[in-house]
């Protein structure tokens, strides 16, 4: 009787999982409904090297204080279009500014000096020669006084875009701390970031480049420029750097955008 029991129950247990509900079936890659292939937004080249790269200024740079001291002033705002020489960033220093003027005087004063004794030929000649040489010392003396002044401030060393200021009047500036950033966002370039050292022997300079970058689903064309000699390490992978020259810059092109590069071999 228990047999039939048992028997009856996995006939039940079988029949009612032959009539549960169907597995979900997994799910497809999407399609373009209109019938065409889907775009391709990278680059898969059997004859180029293809890496990942991001869009950086032609010129950039962090500009720091060579000596520390606080904010005087701030001339510039973030975004702002700077020039070749214009002053940044100014730091209050007032006996460096002191030390430029008693050398100033000082110097007027050998000067003077100088002239009263070249004159009289009366004087002894050691004398005059004296004078000479002091003067030339002042002389010196304000130079030196001048150049440490002129640390107190940053001037722009190229045409640029001031990009980001990280400090402000009143804060103090230490030797070496960025503070302020340029970059001349009108000439962009794009540079690698992932390019192996197994590849990179078959990069040279003057390589033809495609571009995609898909932020802007854009497809650009460049040529390689430069090859950087030292690598980095990226997640404990060698990578080396290496520097495309767009042939047109494109409309939206901002600093930092991701892009993939398919690199051809120089003619």
């Amino acid at each position: 009787m228990k047999k039939i029991l048992w028997a009856t129950l996995l006939v039940s247990t079988l029949s009612f999982a032959a009539c549960g509900p169907a597995s979900t079936p997994l799910p497809r890659p999407p399609t373009a409904t209109d019938g065409s292939a889907a775009p391709d937004l990278g680059f898969n080249s059997a004859n180029g090297v293809v890496a990942s790269a991001k869009a950086v200024p032609a010129h950039a740079t962090q500009m720091s204080f060579p000596i520390s001291g606080p904010v005087e002033e701030v001339a510039v705002r973030e975004g702002d279009v700077v020039s070749t020489g214009q002053s940044l960033l100014t730091l209050y220093s007032p006996e460096l500014k002191l030390s430029v003027t008693v050398a100033e005087s000082e110097l007027k004063a050998k000067q003077l000096e100088y002239v009263y004794w070249v004159p009289r030929l009366d004087r002894p000649p050691e004398r005059r020669e004296q004078a000479r040489a002091e003067a030339e010392q002042a002389n010196a003396k304000l130079k030196i006084a001048q150049a440490m002044l002129a640390q107190t401030v940053l001037r722009a060393p190229f045409n640029a875009t001031v990009v980001e200021i990280n400090i402000q009047p009143g804060e103090v500036a230490q030797v070496g701390q960025v503070v302020i950033t340029l970059g001349d966002l009108a000439e962009m370039q794009i540079e690698t970031t992932d390019l192996s050292e197994r590849d990179v022997a078959r990069v040279q300079p003057g390589g033809s480049v495609d571009v995609f970058v898909q932020v802007l689903d854009q497809h650009l064309t460049g040529k390689v420029v430069r090859v950087s000699p030292i690598s980095n390490t990226v997640g404990g992978d060698v990578v080396y750097p290496v520097t495309i020259q767009l042939d047109a810059q494109p409309t939206g092109l901002l600093w930092g955008m991701s892009a993939e590069v398919d690199i051809r071999s120089a003619p």
